[in-house]
């Protein structure tokens, strides 16, 4: 087979002839609209990760919840949202194919907006708790479902860039939200100043606030709707997300797969501004057509051979297993760098290297989210040039070097930072750096590589599996990370950088350059041969190929006028 069975897509090789990058979007202005406005729910991903960071540093915050101060119920504050995340997740895989990618986006709205009220309306801990758990599952729907919309609206030659919105859109809402809760800081003032507490009571002997006394007494200085409108806030996105996904179409694919040939036409014609008889058109509904018969085959006889247990089977095959644990442990990894450890507690972590006024750690986090977002670009500009590996590796030992060299300034100032405020600063600068060096690499390209090394059959099995395991460690490292400061100290950086060291090491000894790489090439390079699942699945894209008309067609145009009317009259019907 070799190329061929990359080559085999008619529409796919008109495509490639096609403007890539920021021309082919604006070419195809419908579809990247569509697109960008989908990132709409990757924009409250990345806020609703970026906004307890600051919030929990407000002193009138800290007075109304006093009892989560402590570095444990913090912890599970913060990762509450990723344990919801995780099952929002799985279970949207499930809920997408049933009530389509379109309406699962809008429950999602619904979900993530009973979530956010109990946040933002929060009087105890458990309403706060509960909150963050509701919100979470609905963040977990967006994080699975707007990628897979719009890798399935998105044609070929600019799918990588229209998908990658998504990472930069995380990235925007990480920023909004810091920076919001920078401004919100001032509101009233940036100082609690209980009512009828004297100051010597509610500041303690090393300034720092003293929320216990605090607690009870209504903030004369800083008002409580500092951090309840940030929380808020992010309802705007949700609700422009639920009424404009009316006006938007369904996935082409989803409506395939409900056996809806003609809403699926209808949907590529609006998306791609063609006539429902255009051979360009034609060609992409019958590949997708072809598509769809496929996996309904091969789910047909997963099942057949072994229950509903039999389609996870070909998982544990020691030619698909080792692709499992490739993509397991890139997404350990990628949760190890300790960037989350840095976007859920970068107020706190400033705090650490002397800067006790919550101004300067507030606005510190700020120039921290516009760095994540500047330096995305660069993996959706030049990802495909220069390799997934060569990505990987500078980015892990970029930040490598920049935990190692935090590590030395705090061991070396931590008792005695007033005197060394450009040690501080120092540090701080390391902490951006390492963000920059995680922005271009381990953030886009772990899931990039990941969606990669799977075959058709089993992508989406692989993908759930190593989805499911960057949730579970994100909870870790947002549950672990304020205690691991408070006793490991300078040493929590030297436990990233270990991690970073074997991360790099890892993708230089045994992950694969996906990048042109075809499914035969990687069965290879995992030991496969000629009887191996991507050669199965070849042939049997060659046979559906052939039964719809589409063999031996080199462009859209070849398709005749008897393969074009059999679209609607193939006896080989969804």
């Amino acid at each position: 087979m070799g190329a061929g069975a990359v080559s085999q897509s008619a529409y796919g090789r008109q495509a490639a002839e096609q403007q890539h990058g920021i021309m082919g979007m604006l070419k195809n202005p419908y579809v990247f609209m569509t697109c960008a406005f989908a990132s709409i729910g990757c924009i409250m991903y990345g806020y609703d990760q970026g906004v307890m960071s600051s919030v929990l540093v407000m002193e009138s915050f800290q007075s109304e919840f006093p009892d989560l101060m402590g570095g444990t119920i913090q912890g599970w504050l913060v990762a509450a949202l990723e344990l919801g995340a995780w099952a929002g997740a799985l279970f949207c895989g499930w809920l997408s194919d049933v009530i389509s990618r379109k309406y699962s986006m809008m429950v999602a709205v619904i979900i993530f907006t009973i979530g956010t009220c109990l946040q933002c309306a929060a009087k105890n801990k458990d309403m706060l708790f509960a909150g963050r758990v509701i919100g979470g599952f609905g963040i977990g729907m967006f994080s699975m479902v707007i990628p897979l919309y719009q890798a399935e609206i998105a044609p070929p030659h600019i799918r990588g860039g229209l998908v990658s919105l998504q990472q930069l859109s995380i990235t925007i809402g990480t920023a909004i939200a810091f920076w919001l809760d920078y401004g919100m800081h001032f509101v009233g003032g940036t100082h609690c100043k209980p009512s009828g507490v004297p100051e010597s009571e509610w500041t303690n002997a090393d300034g720092t606030f003293n929320y216990n006394a605090a607690h009870g007494h209504a903030c004369t200085g800083e008002k409580e709707v500092a951090w309840r409108f940030p929380l808020a806030f992010q309802l705007v996105f949700a609700w422009v997300l639920f009424f404009g996904m009316f006006f938007l179409p369904f996935s082409p694919r989803w409506l395939a797969m409900k056996h809806r040939e003609e809403d699926c036409v209808k949907a590529l014609s609006k998306l791609r501004r063609l006539a429902p008889e255009d051979p360009t058109l034609r060609a992409e509904f019958l590949e997708i057509k072809a598509s769809v018969m496929f996996d309904e085959e091969i789910e047909a006889e997963l099942n057949q051979n072994g229950g509903k247990l039999g389609t996870w089977k070909p998982m544990f095959s020691k030619n698909m297993f080792k692709r499992v644990s490739i993509g397991v442990w890139i997404m350990i990894f990628q949760q190890f760098t300790g960037i989350n450890a840095v976007l859920y507690y970068a107020p706190q972590i400033f705090g650490t290297f002397g800067f006790t006024d919550v101004t300067t750690q507030l606005l510190a986090t700020g120039v921290t989210g516009i760095l994540q977002i500047i330096f995305t670009i660069p993996a959706v500009l030049f990802l495909d040039n220069l390799g997934r590996k060569t990505f990987l590796i500078t980015g892990a030992l970029g930040m490598m070097v920049c935990h190692a060299i935090v590590a030395g300034i705090e061991g070396s100032f931590e008792d005695s930072w007033p005197v060394h405020r450009a040690g501080g600063w120092a540090a701080i600068v390391f902490i951006w750096l390492f963000a920059v060096n995680f922005a271009y690499s381990w953030g886009p390209v772990a899931w990039v590589i990941t969606q990669e090394l799977f075959p058709n059959s089993l992508r989406s099995r692989g993908v759930a599996i190593v989805a499911s395991t960057n949730w579970m460690f994100n909870f870790v490292i947002g549950l672990t990370t304020k205690d691991m400061l408070a006793s490991m100290k300078y040493g929590t950086y030297i436990f990233f950088a270990a991690f970073c060291a074997g991360g790099a090491t890892f993708v230089w000894k045994l992950v694969p350059e996906t990048q042109d790489k075809t499914l035969e090439e990687l069965d290879v390079y995992f030991g496969g041969d000629d009887t191996t699942i991507a050669q199965d699945d070849a042939a049997r894209m060659q046979r559906i190929y052939a039964s719809l008309g589409l063999a031996g067609i080199e462009r859209p145009e070849d398709l005749g006028e008897k393969e074009v009317d059999n679209i609607s009259h193939s006896e080989h019907k969804l």
